[in-house]
Order: C-alpha cells, then structure tokens, then sequence
C-alpha cells in the first residue's frame, strides 16, 4: 500500500474512533419518565438551554424537520444519543460532545454562518460540565387493540394453534401396500380421491434419490453395484441398509445442516449499505452441521440458539457450545449505517422476533410491530410483549469500525481454546514493544489534547504544535495498539472470539411504539408470549428478560407448533413440497396441510422418538411413498396436478450445492475433511464491496493492525470470558470467491457477493428466511455448463479419472455414464455419444494436449450439461 493510501486510511479510522465511540451506550434512557433534577437544574435548561436549541437548531435538528446529519435535538435521547458525529451531549464531557464541537466552530460549523454569542457558549459549557440536566418529558399516548379477547379465544381453536394429537391409522383397501405408518395415511388420502400410487422405482434410482437427499452426494460404483445385487434379494433390507449407513456418514450433517442455515439466514457479512465481514460466523455454521450429526434432540437445539447462554451446563465445553449457538440471533443483515442509535436497536430486534416466531414458530409475529395482526389474532402488544425479551439482551456482531459503520459491536469470547487458526500468537518481545509504543503514544495524545484545550480558550503552550490531522494520527495509533492487546493474554495468546448474546445486567419491559416510531411510546408492556399460542403465561422474574422461559416454551411438548414446524421442514426436503406449503406461515394466511392427521402423527412420533432428526427422515425414506416412482399420469394429474397428496415422487431439480459437490465427488477432487475456520476468517474484519475484499487482520503491507478492546460479557464466569471491540484498518484487498475444492456448504457466503457456482442455480436469499428455495431454468445456467472456468476443470479431471481407470473407450464411455447418471448406459445412448466423441474437433489452440483427453473431456461436459445430471426422479 503506498503512502498516500496509508495516510487516507489512517485519517477514516482516527476519525472513526475520535466521533463514533462514545454513541452508543446511551440507549436505555426512558425518556418518558421525568428526570429527579433539583429545580435550579431544571430553570437553567429552561432559560439558557432549550431556547437556543429551539431558535438556532430545531430547524433542521427535530423530528418535525428534514433531519439533518442523524441528529435529532428537539429530544433529550436524541441530544444524548447523537448522530453522525457521535454522541451529542456526554454529561461532564465536553470535548466527547459533539454538540460542543460544532458550536464552537471545531470540528463543524454550528449554527451555520454564524457562531452563538460567548455567553451562550459559556452557557452550553456550565451546562454540560453540570451533567447535562434536561427535565424534557415526552408525552405517553395509551394504543388500544382492536383484537379482543374473545378473537385470541377463538384463534386457539385454529388448527395449528392446538396441540397434535395423535390419531388411529386410517381404513384402507390396499392393506399390502404400506411399509410402515406413513404410507396408511398418505394410501388413505389417494383412495378417498380416486388416485392411485405410482409403481416403485427401479434400485438405482433410489438410490440416487435417497444419496442425494440425505447427504447431498451421489451414489459411488461400490455403492450402486451393490444395491443392484442386493435390491431383488430383500428390498425392506436394502432399503433400511442403505439408509441407516447414509445416516451415519459426516456428510448428513453437511447437508441436512445446510438446510437449516437456509433458514437461520446465515452469512458472513452484514449486507446492505455497508457490508461488513463476520470473521467468525464460521462457527455457527460448524456448530449447525455437528449438531445434526450427534442428532441432538430438535428442541434442545432450537433452545440453545435462543438462550443457550442461560441454560444449565456442566462443563466449559458444553457452555462453549451453547454460547456458540446463540450467534442465530446475531448473524442477520444489518443498516449499520443507520445514524439513530434507537432506530437500529428497534430494528435489531425487529430482526431477531422475525426470524425466531417464523422459522422455530412459522408465525409471523413481527407482521404487529406497527399494528396489530392483520390475519392473526396477535395485537401490538403481544409484539412488545415478545420484544421486552429480546431488549434486554446486548448482541455481539463484530464489525469493524469506520467511518460510515455508524453501528459498530464488539465479540465475546469463549471460555474454552478453540482458535481461529490465522490468529498467531505474539512473542513477547513483541508484547513488550506494544506496550512501549502505546505508553509514548498516549503521553503524545494527551498532549495534543492539552494543546487542543489551550487553542480552544484562547491560550499558548509549550510543547508539540496541535493539529487536526496529527490529533487523528495518532488517535488511530493509540487505539489500534490499545485494541490489539486486548486481543491477546499476557503470554501473548490470542482469544477465542464468537457471535453471540448475552443477557442484560438491568431489567426492563418495553413500551409499545405508535406506529413502530421510536419516538412515539405509547403504554409500558409485560414482557410476555403471544397470548393466542399459550393457555397461561410464564412466569417470567423482575430480574430476568424472559428469554429462558421463551427458549424453553419454543422447546416443550405444551407447544402446539415447534415439532408440526420441523416436521413439515423434513418431510419436504424429502419430497420436494411440504405437507403445509408455506412452512414459515402456519397462520391463517398460509396453506392449509394436505394431510392433517399425517403431520400431526408425524409430530407427535417426532416428541416421543426424542425429538430425534434421524429417526424421522429414517421414517420417512423407509417409506413405501418415498419409493415409488416419478412418472407421469395423465388419470392422477387431472385429479392432483400439484401431487398434494403423493401419487409421485415428483421430480426435483438438484441445488446449486450438490450440482457442485457432485462435479468435485466425479471428479475425485472432493476433500472429504472440513476446513477449519473459514475464507472470510482468514481475512479478517473488513468491508466487501463487489466480492473483493478491503481490509484484513494482519498482512504484510498493512499499516493499522485490525485489533480489538475489551468489553463485557455480563455472564456467570466473567473469568474466562471477555467481549472484544472489533476496530481498524487494513490496507490489503482480496477477493473472496476464490477455487476450493471442499464442499459447497463450506464456502464463503457473502451477502451480495456470493461464488458464482451456488448464484447461478437459485442458492438461498442469506438476508432473508428462506424454507423454499426458488428452482428456476435460464439460459446462464446452460451457458454455465458451458463456458464456467469450474465446470471447464472438471470436466477435464473426470476425464483423466476415466482415462485411469477404464482400458479402451467404450468402457470409458460407459464409466462415464454410470459416474454422473448412477445408472448404466442404453445402447442406443453409447453409439450416440461415441459418434460425438469421433465427431468432436479439438480446437486447433488446444492441439498440443492429448486429443483423446480433451475429447473425452468433452462428452464429460455434455453430459454434465444435459436435464438428467441436474434432475433427481
């Protein structure tokens, strides 16, 4: 990095630190309350303070104006809480106050035009040297529910907002053709109306189906040569072989942890605005994937990402687990250029109600944040209800500060070592020369600080001359060294760092918003749950946010919508469509099931087994439903032209991960074992602006070390754990879809720069909830298979796998078809792509390479390229 970029980055980061640290912390106010001022404190405001404010800056600092620069004045929490500058008013700080800067002409230049008289300026400083009283008392509206409670009475009686039971196997006619408890009600649907099951599919099909679906890989050659000796010996054995082994591989977690990080919304930066990396969102995702492999009962899960630092442990181990889990509540998209503190608070939390009520739930309780329900019988203040739980908890994110990131947030760390392994350990002449530094820098900054006081009261002073560039200098080399030790211990090892949250040390309900305006409260509320999906309350403590009693209520068997939830989840990433369609709205909006008693067995038999995943996708695969085929019926299609009730096994095509995994698994090229960390880890806190990254954690050109400082984590071993405040600048650049051969869920997901492989074929929306991904069919995706550098190199190894292992070239052929199709290959198909292969003309640039490989290469990549590789029957 040249000099010139160093010194630019240097002055954003100073200036950075010197106006947006102190804005924070000011959240809590409750400005309907009247402050306990002595009547003294009271009449200066109102004589000197408020007057000036009204006549030089409600014009454009008021929430009755344009506002201008995120400051709002004409409040005593927008005073306090600032806005683009920093905090407004620090009490007894004046030179924190950025309000004081600007009316003297330091920083800013306000009123505009003109300066306040020296008066009104000694007056603003006895005033804020006086703790900044401010008697201002907003006005309290009471907002009435049009819902009453004869509605929330009635809406229990809905049907997914009581409890499963668990009904009789229905009467069929058909009596042998069921395989277990899933096929008599899915027989009994078909029969009521007229439709019949399709035939079953042949052994090599489903083993390609149940491969895919449980571990997102196809079948190998042992596996497919063994299915076919076996599958006409004993299919009920076959089938519970093949099922069982695919259960225990490390690549059902892979998959089946993928799905639900679809619906954690899970990325690696912030998105929006400003997108801001998560160095350490990697964590969850592993947490994610093991926890399915270990097959931890569902609703310990569930309750472990809303309150795993709440509930009981036995050991750092387990705690360490736990805290890791609640980053679900941390990783959503973020305005982190948002200039109004509370705005971003409200948002923030908005955010999290969304995504728990609606992926643990399928209740979209967030649609009463502005009114009540519009379809369900939830009033605003059910919504408040639920959101004076998620306040009183602070949530740690991790971005790095700049300029423009207005909402800054520090890390917890773990109480056990788990490393980012791009984290290096500090010698400890190092720490030593640190520690030096920092003692010289700050005596400098302290005096640039004395200089600045002096030139402000009109003053000289011996010693270096001040200057607002200086100042910035070294402000940003202060606290980047400060920020870097923090990050180490005495020894010089680094922390282990996680997103997560952490229950608050004081205690509030929240008020309802008019409107959702933050600066509108209207009556204090409850903290609570929504009234229509509980019989009684919780009891939640003064001193507790409630957010254990919620984590538990999500988790129990009172619940009447956690396992009906999952359960739907699993049966359509096995079928391709839920049994209720809408599987994040079980409200009154969304679709009704199409077998009701079906998933309220299913449900039930999910509590009872445990709240096993295993168990129930087992069910489910050893079904005879899941095996019958996927042809057409013209009889059935005029009757159920969706398959609503399961007459098929309609065909789905594969997702952009396992059309990636499954070239990489041809090819020979897939490493098996998971990457420690992640892509986004090893550059660090930074921004990403079109899939390149600026700024990263320690590199050899940079300047500014990205670093951290301490922070609180408000938990029961505050021994062992310690918050970070991510901070800084780096001069490096990087971009961040680079080649890998691991496996698609391993990847750097990055919102709004996401690797082409998994765009490309309709990869998940990471800013939003998503249980159903959109499948569509473009032309990028043929020119994909055609021109991608990846499906290129690919196709180039599948051929010299091929080339390997088979002796002539209608064996290769052959190979070929039976690699990426799991099926032999007709006759009729060999002589065809034979005459490609002798037909194919190497392009006279490529001549010097083996000719025979390359057109080898190119029926690889047709027949990567055709419906049937991308297509699961």
């Amino acid at each position: 990095m040249n000099f010139l970029n160093l010194i630019y980055w240097s002055l954003r980061f100073a200036f950075a630190l010197m106006l947006m640290l102190p804005a924070f912390n000011v959240l809590a106010q409750d400005e309907t309350k009247p402050a306990k001022l002595t009547d003294k404190e009271s009449k200066f405001f109102e004589n000197k303070i408020r007057p000036v404010l009204a006549r030089e800056c409600y014009g454009c600092h008021s929430t009755r104006a344009q506002v201008k620069g995120g400051l709002w004045l004409d409040t005593k929490v927008g005073t306090r809480n600032g806005g683009d500058s920093g905090a407004g008013v620090v009490p007894g700080e004046l030179e924190e106050s950025s309000v004081w800067g600007a009316i003297n002409h330091d920083d800013f230049r306000m009123p505009p035009g003109k300066k306040l008289s020296k008066n009104e300026i000694a007056d603003f400083k006895q005033w804020i040297e006086m703790g900044a009283p401010d008697p201002r008392v907003k006005k309290i509206s009471k907002v009435n529910s049009k819902i009453t409670e004869e509605d929330i009475a009635e809406g229990k009686q809905f049907w997914s907002f009581k409890n499963p039971r668990n009904p009789d196997l229905p009467e069929i006619e058909n009596t042998a053709w069921p395989k277990n408890d899933i096929d008599h009600f899915i027989l009994s649907e078909l029969e009521q109306r007229g439709l019949k099951p399709n035939p079953d599919t042949d052994a090599t099909t489903f083993l390609r189906r149940v491969s895919y679906d449980l571990i997102g890989l196809p079948p190998t050659i042992e596996q497919i040569k063994w299915v076919e000796l076996n599958w006409g010996k004993d299919q009920e054995k076959t089938v519970a072989h093949i099922v069982d082994s695919l259960l225990e591989k490390p690549e059902f977690g892979e998959r089946w942890g993928r799905h639900w990080l679809d619906v954690a919304r899970y990325a690696e930066s912030t998105g929006k605005e400003l997108n801001m990396s998560y160095p350490n969102a990697w964590r969850y995702r592993d947490y994610v994937i093991d926890l399915f492999n270990k097959d931890k009962p569902y609703n310990r899960f569930v309750m472990e990402q809303v309150a795993g630092d709440l509930l009981p442990i036995k050991t750092d181990e387990q705690w360490a687990e736990n805290l890791v889990a609640t980053g679900f509540l941390t990783l959503g998209p973020k305005t982190l250029t948002e200039t109004n503190g509370l705005q971003f608070e409200n948002d923030l939390i908005d955010e999290q109600i969304d995504v728990t009520t609606r992926v643990m739930l399928g209740v979209s309780v967030a649609c009463a944040r502005c009114h009540d329900h519009k379809f369900d019988p939830i009033p605003q203040s059910d919504y408040y209800a639920v959101a004076g739980i998620f306040k009183n908890m602070s949530t740690h994110y991790g971005t790095v500060e700049t300029f423009q990131n207005k909402r800054s947030s520090n890390l917890l760390i773990l109480p056990v070592d788990d490393l980012n392994p791009f984290d290096k350990k500090l010698s400890a002449k190092a720490l030593k020369e640190l520690k030096e530094r920092l003692v010289e820098k700050q005596r400098l900054l302290n005096e640039y600080r004395r200089q600045r006081r002096a030139l402000q009261q009109g003053e000289t002073r011996d010693g270096p001359v001040f200057s607002l560039q200086k100042f910035a200098i070294v402000n940003a080399e202060v606290g980047a060294i400060k920020n870097k030790l923090a990050s180490y211990d005495e020894k010089g090892n680094p922390f282990t760092y996680f997103m997560g949250v952490q229950e608050s040390e004081k205690i509030a309900d929240a008020r309802l918003l008019v409107r959702g305006e933050f600066d509108k409260p209207a009556q204090t509320v409850r903290r609570g749950l929504p009234q229509v999906l509980v019989e009684d309350q919780p009891r939640i403590s003064r001193k507790s946010s409630g957010r254990l009693e919620f984590a538990r209520w999500i988790g129990s068997e009172e619940n009447p919508l956690t396992a009906r939830v999952m359960t739907n989840r699993i049966w359509q990433h096995m079928f391709g469509q839920g049994i209720v369609t809408t599987p994040e709205n079980f409200g009154s909006t969304g679709m009704a099931p199409s077998n009701p008693q079906l998933l309220d067995r299913l449900a039930r038999q999910f509590m009872d087994n445990q709240w096993s995943v295993k168990k129930l996708i087992r069910e489910i695969a050893t079904s005879h439903a899941y095996r019958i085929n996927s042809s057409f019926n013209e009889d059935n299609f005029k009757i159920d032209p969706e398959n609503k009730y399961v007459w098929r096994v309609s065909p789905r095509r594969l997702d952009a991960e396992a059309i990636r995994d499954s070239m990489l698994k041809f090819s020979g090229q897939l490493e098996s074992e998971r990457p420690r960390a992640s892509r986004v880890a090893e550059f660090g806190p930074g921004n990403i602006r079109d899939g390149v990254f600026v700024g990263s954690l320690e590199t050899a050109n940079q300047s500014l070390s990205n670093s951290m400082t301490p922070g609180k984590m408000g938990s029961r071993r505050m021994g062992r754990s310690r918050g970070i405040q991510a901070s800084g600048f780096a001069g490096s650049i990087a971009v961040i879809d680079a080649p890998s051969s691991h496996r698609s869920v391993y990847l750097p997901i990055v919102r709004q720069a996401l690797p082409r492989s998994l765009e490309v074929f309709d990869f998940a929306e990471s800013s939003m909830v998503v249980g159903v991904r959109e499948t569509s069919n473009t032309p990028d995706q043929g020119l994909y298979f055609l021109n991608n550098d990846f499906v290129l190199s690919q196709s180039d190894a599948i051929a010299r796998r091929i080339e390997n292992e088979a002796s002539n070239l209608s064996e290769r052929l052959r190979l070929a078809f039976l690699l990426i199709y799991g099926r032999k290959a007709t006759a009729d198909e060999l002589k065809t792509v034979e005459k490609f292969y002798r037909d194919f003309e190497v392009p006279k640039r490529a001549r010097n390479r083996s000719q025979s490989l390359q057109k080898l290469s190119a029926v690889c990549q047709a027949i990567l390229g055709s419906a049937e590789f991308r297509y699961l029957n």
